[in-house]
């Protein structure tokens, strides 16, 4: 099985995965047509900007501490992780969204009411409402290509692809979450 595995450490926060994902979702076949198009192309990859925790001291920051003691602002890229057991799936109320084989979570845009239950259900926020077409957007690990946009685009290999074992879909998602 197949998993995007992100690592904190090398994203620059570059956005060139954004761009890439959404290339690869317009219907324009180069980048200078996609981004002339209305509506504009959407990535489902977000870079976001926050604060990274990496132990429970760095938490609890005491009161009036100078923000040089406060962990350092982290870039991290926001993505479906199509999880072993996907809430977002079992919160559908059409069957818009599946699990396949390869467990990928699919989104068939077509049986989607833009209802949102699947973001409510999302523990790590990363299912986006597209306000144009009033349906969900989310990663789809690029279907049909080998290997997804935001990968070959990344030049740091913060965002790679890894083959993990799918016999315990909890090591599974331990092995995402160790890096991502």
């Amino acid at each position: 099985m197949k998993k995007i595995k992100i690592n904190l450490d090398k994203c620059l926060g570059c956005k060139a995965c954004e761009i890439a994902c959404a290339r690869e979702h317009a219907s324009s076949e180069n980048l200078a047509d996609a981004a002339k198009e209305n509506p504009k192309p959407k990535s489902r990859i977000k870079i976001q900007r926050g604060i990274r925790i990496r132990n429970e001291e760095e938490r609890r920051a005491p009161f009036g501490e100078s923000k040089k003691k406060l962990p350092k602002k982290a870039v991290y890229a926001l993505r479906c992780r199509h999880c072993s057991s996907p809430r977002c799936v079992d919160a559908c109320i059409t069957g818009a969204l599946r699990k396949d084989k390869e467990g990928v979570v699919i989104h068939e845009a077509d049986k989607c009411v833009g209802c949102w239950m699947c973001i409510m259900a999302c523990p790590y926020g990363a299912i986006k409402r597209d306000p144009a077409s009033k349906i969900i957007l989310k990663c789809d690990f690029c279907l049909g290509r080998y290997t997804p946009a935001c990968v070959e685009a990344c030049k740091t290999d913060a965002i790679v692809v890894v083959e993990v074992d799918d016999s315990s879909g909890i090591l599974v998602e331990e092995v995402v979450e160790e890096i991502g």
